[in-house]
């Protein structure tokens, strides 16, 4: 039997994952699943949160029983800006709402009229007004749109907090979940923005503890050591913070390419900074973190659907793909792009897709740089100087196209991928060794 094992339920966005390190963070087992999203009572898309709470005690009974292996730490990464609401007795009171979730545009008028001006209180909280992915709004839209339900909510977890809670009854809040856009912290006070109080919306909030805080629960007349959760991206960011003291940057890869630079000379933001994308996290003791994003994964997922249907290609094609430099160079005229973005910014896009392309290989490798194009920006906007490595981790390591169009982007930049990562998960696994 091996023993002093470790699990993590690493929760994302699109799929959700468990991985069982031995001590010295080998993967013993490993699972990949894709729970269905619900509806919420508006008709959106929302959290199938009892599929996921499900699923973990099931995978955590089993593993449990093991002969193979002794679990004696278990931690939970999860995705970000997402709620779990209690009532008074401990049950989930509201919908679990996606972050994309629309409402009405007037929502936020009354809140930048008390809590402004928009673009002074954006540099205070590190990020633009994004709505719903600014989290800590959703209770205000509650507060103020649906005021019936929003009394009954006695508790707000933060998702990576509310699947420790499963486990251990117990619930806190951490800086990882609190800094991810959320709007609910001032940056130059570091502490909770002054709206938060004024809205009495921090009574809501469990105390802040240290994400390496552990809770130490019975099962089975075992004990096993539980950690309170972490922010996914800001997990794997761990990972490589612990690495050393050298600089670099890292493209956190998914539905979202989350882009951090944890070695920037100036930690708050400028207007322009903000105004271009730059979004303010935090690492685990707090600290600020310079971070950009691109919804890469969701636009990629759409186009390659529509290239798939165009070019009568099988599901998963474009996985099969090798680089090949024939695709770039004098295959597409420099200066015009093809694809038309749901989500990005099309100032330099046609007003709809051109696929007029010899084939699907052709298409996607344009598809993809166009994609690495808005990522540069991106990039550019968090680092004053960009650092010699840059750190690639998530869905897209093991993208041939991906990688071979960014070291053509960036050919002074040392490109590391981890094929099949699970940094994520092995930062959860990490930060439970920390000191107390």
């Amino acid at each position: 039997m091996i023993k002093d094992c470790c699990l993590v339920f690493d929760v994302g966005k699109t799929n959700q994952k468990y991985f069982l390190f031995d001590p010295d963070f080998k993967i013993l087992k490993r699972e990949r699943i894709k729970v269905q999203k619900i509806k919420d009572e508006d008709g959106h898309k929302a959290e199938n949160i009892a599929g996921i709470e499900k699923w973990m005690k099931d995978r955590f009974d089993e593993l449990m029983q093991s002969e193979a292996f002794e679990i004696t730490k278990v931690n939970f990464s999860g995705f970000g800006a997402t709620w779990v609401h209690l009532d008074k007795d401990d049950q989930i009171i509201t919908p679990v709402y996606d972050y994309h979730k629309e409402i009405a545009g007037d929502t936020f008028n009354l809140f930048y009229e008390n809590y402004g001006p928009e673009a002074v209180f954006a540099s205070q909280t590190g990020s633009k007004n994004l709505n719903m992915l600014n989290s800590g709004k959703q209770l205000y839209w509650l507060k103020t749109k649906r005021p019936k339900l929003y009394i009954k909510i006695k508790c707000s977890l933060h998702l990576p907090q509310y699947l420790s809670f499963v486990f251990t009854g117990e619930k806190f809040t951490e800086y990882t979940s609190i800094g991810c856009h959320t709007d609910l912290w001032n940056y130059e006070t570091k502490q909770y923005h002054q709206w938060v109080k004024s809205e009495k919306i921090d009574l809501l909030f469990p105390p802040i503890v240290q994400t390496n805080k552990i809770v130490v629960k019975n099962f089975n007349q075992r004990e096993i050591i539980f950690g309170v959760g972490i922010h996914d991206s800001s997990s794997a960011l761990l990972t490589y913070l612990l690495k050393g003291k050298e600089s670099f940057i890292l493209l956190s890869t998914g539905t979202w390419c989350i882009n951090f630079n944890p070695f920037s000379d100036d930690s708050l933001f400028d207007k322009t900074q903000i105004n271009n994308g730059a979004t303010a996290y935090m690492k685990v003791d707090g600290s600020p973190v310079k971070s950009s994003r691109l919804f890469l994964g969701e636009e990629h997922r759409l186009k390659v659907k529509k290239l798939i249907k165009h070019f009568k290609k099988p599901k998963y094609y474009h996985r099969s793909l090798e680089w090949n430099k024939a695709w770039t160079g004098k295959t597409f005229p420099a200066s015009k792009n093809h694809f038309h973005w749901k989500f990005l910014d099309n100032a330099n896009a046609p007003a709809q897709d051109d696929l007029d392309f010899p084939d699907f290989e052709t298409a996607y490798c344009k598809m993809m740089m166009e994609l690495i194009d808005l990522l540069k920006e991106q990039l550019d906007v968090i680092c004053e100087t960009l650092p010699k490595k840059i750190y690639i981790d998530g869905g897209f390591s093991d993208n041939k196209i991906f990688l071979a169009l960014l070291k053509k982007q960036f050919p002074s930049q040392k490109i590391k991928a981890k094929p099949a990562s699970f940094a994520c998960a092995l930062g959860a696994a990490q930060i439970l060794g920390q000191d107390q």
